[in-house]
């Protein structure tokens, strides 16, 4: 195990919780990074959608996001990477939103991305970024978003798109990306996931177009993460969580796959148990079996 990855909300103090049981939280984390010699990465949304909406988003969110990350450094530990979760979806497709404020362009959005993480280097010159992605709910290079919904049938749009803007802004503000990060739940790389509007979603190669992905990452010199989970798994049992996450590792390296890193991560129902390692179906038996199947894969 190289690292693990924490949720921004993790390091904030939660309803009916003092600060200072917020503090003993965290401290107890920094002690077990360092006492594994772990990496740590942090998700958070980097341009957030409950922000202004307007040009002072990303530094409203930047300054939102590192009081967050000010606990955690406060604690005594560091953040080795920030997975940046879908920043330029929530300004272009607001969450929640009853004024009906958005951004009407990827360029906008990719300039508050740009304005957020010039804080964040600011704060923290150490951090490294990732650009995560849920990847089935927008189309890629001309093609459906696996729902098919809307006037293009792309959901949020083309990805290529966004993605090349988001590189040519932060290149151009001279903030290095060090990579991608992608959702891509194994029901729905294999087409089995139901579809709002395809009626047959095999007739998509979705394995193919991730793996378009990852080489687009290669040729831009970006690293490349994957996130190993099922959906269908995560709201029905821990064991087929823990079953078709293996099946998603072996599916997606003999398609020639080969992610510089493996995030067993889940956010549904299931599975319930998530220690030791010992206990059949425990998220943390799942990350040893992972990590005995994908141990001697190297990337190319």
């Amino acid at each position: 195990l190289t690292g693990i990855k924490l949720y921004v909300g993790q390091l904030t103090t939660r309803r009916r919780q003092s600060k200072q049981a917020t503090m003993d939280r965290v401290r107890h984390i920094v002690e077990l990074v360092r006492r594994h010699d772990l990496k740590v990465a942090v998700e958070l949304g980097g341009c957030l959608d409950f922000s202004p909406l307007d040009d002072t988003a990303g530094e409203w969110s930047a300054r939102r996001e590192l009081a967050a990350l000010d606990n955690f450094y406060a604690a005594g530990g560091k953040v080795d990477f920030l997975d940046i979760d879908g920043p330029i979806r929530r300004l272009l497709y607001p969450h929640n939103r009853r004024d009906g404020k958005k951004f009407d362009s990827v360029d906008r959005a990719a300039d508050e991305l740009v304005d957020a993480l010039r804080l964040h280097r600011k704060a923290h010159p150490e951090t490294e970024y990732w650009l995560l992605t849920n990847f089935p709910n927008w189309g890629y290079r001309g093609g459906v978003s696996y729902h098919a919904r809307g006037p293009q049938r792309q959901d949020w749009g083309d990805y290529d798109k966004v993605v090349r803007t988001v590189l040519k802004k932060l290149r151009e503000a001279q903030i290095p990306l060090e990579g991608v990060t992608v959702d891509n739940p194994f029901d729905y790389l294999i087409g089995q996931h139901r579809s709002v509007k395809l009626n047959d979603p095999t007739s998509v190669d979705w394995l193919t177009r991730v793996r378009a992905y990852e080489d687009f990452a290669r040729q831009n010199q970006l690293s490349f993460n994957l996130s190993a989970n099922s959906e269908r798994g995560g709201h029905e049992s821990d064991e087929r969580f823990y079953r078709e996450t293996l099946e998603m590792i072996e599916t997606y390296v003999n398609a020639g796959g080969r992610p510089d890193r493996w995030f067993v991560q889940t956010w549904y129902q299931y599975p319930t148990k998530l220690q030791p390692e010992s206990a059949p179906h425990s998220i943390m038996a799942l990350t040893k079996a992972v990590i005995e199947r994908t141990r001697t894969i190297r990337p190319d």
